[in-house]
């Protein structure tokens, strides 16, 4: 099921790069109904398990999303390669959302995130009107489900954490999501919601953290550098004029609050994404309407070390061993060739550096990315909004190398120590392993050559001129006698 498809252009706030699929790209309908992706994970066998929804009746020419409620959790497993090993329906599970994927100790993996149900609306009853509750799936590699659980709770309530603690316990953190009704004098209780589950999904305790602000809708978690988690979640304080802003919580490893720092801002306000950086810190991405994001690098003390906004909307980022980061979203609009994924490489100081867009004439949505020994897989749903056929996953294999525009030279393990790193005037270029020179490139980022070198034979160090250059975000490699070897450079200070 293999099928090339030409990369359209889109403009963006970024260069958007123009090219075909690089090695592979699969889709994976269901017949007869829309199929909604969520999440995307690269299990601990080193395969990819797609987590999507099923949904009603698809009605041809319609381009709403979701007519329907879902009516299932659709799972399907593939090889590194995109070849379908099993694909899994589960009725019992209605999914509002699949937010986490965890591989557990055992060897197992944990699927999470919010069910629908109908439910009281925390003691005001509203019948039929369906609320979120937390849910749990642990399967085996094969597909096999293992448990299946709905924490059903008389509020509504949205899963912003799951991990699995050295002693193969389970923990689930939600958070209240009953938005108050001023006009009537109602505010719901707030709180994290903090379950321990078992092996086996049963609820070991149940711990509710009273918090001062009321959560909403939106929210992330990441794991700690130094042991615990993060969370970050929009709130609302009730107080005054209403106003949303986001409140970012440090939790020890068993989910209890340690303390906690404000990210105020009226227009990006809700949390899509939250990682760890390489150098400790925190970066959290904040969506805006429909085609517009903005990165917040912070420390773990809440200081924000770099703030850019971004013309794509993005849905997830994924930090690289270089210090650099991917982000998938989409960018277009609703004429051809309309909504297009991309994925967007991002320098260590927040500069948007290209942009390649994956698609054809239908309207795509990305939705997930994870990296890969030689590149990264990105994941959305096709034909989102088209209605030309019903939506349905998809996934699309590149190379980092030929992202960066490096070509098609075979490249070595490992990389070069490029130094000091922002850089002025100069930089140090040396080979992390044996070998030597042959020829040195510096590519702009728009892969144009900006300075080339022949050091003599038998060198693997070289001191590079980096003076005449502008400031940005530069591609070294090194030509050896084996092959080639890749190294980035951020000049700035000019």
């Amino acid at each position: 099921m293999r099928c090339p498809l030409i990369v359209l252009f889109v403009t963006a706030l970024a260069q958007v790069l123009q090219a075909q699929w690089v090695d592979w790209s699969n889709q994976y309908p269901y017949p007869g109904h829309r199929v909604y992706s969520h999440m995307m994970h690269r299990t601990s066998d080193g395969n990819l398990l797609l987590c999507a929804s099923i949904h009603g009746g698809w009605t041809p020419g319609s381009g709403i999303p979701f007519e329907d409620p879902s009516i299932a959790t659709y799972l399907v497993k593939t090889l590194p390669t995109g070849d379908t090993l099993w694909t899994h329906r589960i009725d019992s599970i209605k999914p509002w959302a699949i937010s986490h994927v965890v591989d557990l100790i055992d060897g197992n993996t944990l699927i999470a995130g919010t069910a629908q149900s109908n439910y009281e609306y925390c003691g005001i009853a509203i019948s039929g009107l369906p609320m979120a509750q937390l849910f749990a799936l642990k399967i085996d590699q094969a597909g096999n489900v293992l448990w299946g659980h709905q924490y059903d709770q008389p509020c509504s309530r949205v899963l912003a954490d799951a991990w699995e603690t050295p002693n193969q316990e389970i923990h689930l953190l939600a958070l209240d999501t009953q938005e108050p009704n001023i006009q009537i004098g109602y505010v719901q209780p707030n709180w994290f919601e903090h379950h321990v589950l078992d092996g086996q999904g049963n609820t070991l305790a149940l711990t509710t953290f009273q918090q001062t602000y009321h959560y909403l809708t939106a929210q992330a978690g990441t794991r700690a550098f130094d042991g615990g988690r993060y969370i970050a979640a929009s709130a609302l304080d009730t107080v005054g004029q209403n106003t949303v802003f986001i409140q970012v919580e440090k939790l020890d490893e068993n989910g209890a609050p340690q303390g906690a720092f404000f990210v105020t801002d009226s227009s990006y306000r809700y949390p899509a994404d939250l990682i760890t950086t390489l150098d400790s810190g925190l970066l959290m991405l904040m969506p805006h309407e429909y085609a517009n994001s903005r990165l917040v690098h912070l420390d773990t003390l809440g200081n924000i070390i770099w703030d850019r906004n971004y013309g794509m909307r993005f849905e997830r980022i994924l930090a690289l061993p270089d210090t650099s980061y991917l982000a998938v979203g989409r960018a277009g609009g609703g004429s051809p060739p309309g909504l297009q994924l991309t994925v967007t490489s991002i320098s260590a100081l927040g500069d948007s550096v290209c942009t390649r867009a994956y698609g054809d004439s239908l309207t795509d949505q990305g939705s997930s990315i994870a990296l890969t020994p030689t590149g990264f897989i990105a994941y959305g749903t096709k034909d989102m909004y088209s209605g030309s056929v019903p939506p349905r996953l998809f996934l699309t294999w590149d190379t980092l190398d030929l992202f960066l525009g490096v070509g098609s030279q075979p490249t070595l393990p490992g990389r070069l120590a490029v130094f000091p790193n922002p850089a002025t005037d100069q930089v140090t270029v040396q080979l992390s392993g044996p070998g030597s020179m042959t020829a040195l490139e510096v590519h702009d980022a728009q892969e144009r050559l900006v300075h080339q070198a022949v050091p003599q034979r038998g060198t693997s160090s070289w001191r590079l001129d980096t003076s005449a250059l502008p400031n940005g975000h530069y591609l070294i490699r090194a030509l050896t006698e084996r092959g080639m070897v890749i190294g980035r450079a951020v000049v700035m200070g000019h």
